[in-house]
């Protein structure tokens, strides 16, 4: 029999193994949707940033090992996601499938630009410190803001990491 001419258009199956916690989770959301219990107006209440990263395992090394992220799961070698406290961060290859693929124009998404996530220290001179002594590049050194101290870091694809400390008149909403 002859092969199916469509075989080369099939993307490869990638194995994922997610951590128990949010493997479960998932499961549960997915037996509430088809017994209709799931909100189809639920909408996340934690803030997800994505970086374009040039190689996913130098960028996974350093969320974790550098920022303390935790690994939720990673799709190699195109995609992760990591997560810190609240907060969910995704990491993509551009020229991948996925978010990384190209644009009906031909563009491709890029890392390295403006738009950063701020991560908040407790000191931030030992942060900046401790991050130099690892090698990681400070793009801005510690500086005063409003009602904060603050620095820019990068991560190993020029994304840019804004560590904070905050200051007499700092707030968080309520």
């Amino acid at each position: 029999m002859a092969a199916d001419p469509l075989d080369a258009l099939r993307l490869p199956i990638v194995p994922v193994e997610p951590r128990p916690r949010f493997a479960d989770a998932l499961l549960r959301r997915i037996e509430a949707a088809a017994e209709g219990r799931a909100d189809p107006a639920a909408v996340r209440e934690n803030p997800t940033v994505r970086y374009f990263v040039d190689d996913l395992g130098t960028a996974v090394a350093f969320y974790r090992e550098r920022l303390g992220f935790e690994e939720e799961l990673t799709s190699a070698p195109s995609f992760a996601m990591l997560h810190r406290g609240g907060l969910r961060l995704l990491l993509s290859v551009p020229g991948l499938p996925g978010a990384g693929a190209a644009l009906p124009d031909g563009s491709v998404p890029e890392s390295g630009g403006w738009n950063r996530m701020t991560l908040q220290v407790p000191d931030i001179a030992g942060a900046v410190e401790t991050l130099r002594a690892a090698g990681v590049r400070i793009r801005a050194q510690v500086s005063a803001g409003v009602a904060v101290r603050q620095a820019l870091i990068q991560d190993p694809s020029g994304n840019l990491i804004e560590l904070f400390e905050p200051t007499a008149g700092y707030h968080e909403r309520p």
